[in-house]
């Protein structure tokens, strides 16, 4: 096991994934609708510089609170899948958080980038 800092134990992972797949639309909602894409940037330098980002996302989501966002960035449902449309399959590898701080995954043949939306960096690939 490497070093990297693993915030999915520590409940933030699930967030920064959130935040990393819709990081273009809060930051046009913020500027748009609230006090500026501030908030969001300190999220993003918090985890491109390894640091803890709880309290930059708690900035974060009432930020998107005040800018009309009605679930911020906790208010999602995540990880729930329906029967026949699991996040299963027959891959041997996943692609991970290059820092290990995001919860956010990608299979090897998704159309999505395979890239941090965060800090550029490849998504690592670790075998199931």
């Amino acid at each position: 096991m490497d070093d990297r800092h693993d915030a999915r134990t520590e409940g933030t992972g699930d967030d920064i994934a959130y935040v990393c797949t819709q990081l273009d639309r809060m930051r046009e909602d913020l500027q748009a609708y609230g006090r500026g894409a501030e908030p969001l940037e300190r999220v993003v330098a918090a985890v491109r510089a390894g640091q803890d980002p709880t309290a930059p996302l708690d900035a974060l989501h009432e930020a998107l609170l005040f800018a009309g966002d009605a679930t911020g960035v906790r208010g999602q449902g995540r990880g729930l899948f329906p029967i026949g449309v699991g996040a299963q399959r027959p891959d041997g590898w996943l692609l991970l958080c290059p820092t290990g701080q995001c919860a956010r995954h990608a299979w090897p043949d998704a159309q999505e980038p395979s890239g941090c939306r965060i800090t550029g960096q490849p998504l690592r690939r670790e075998r199931l």
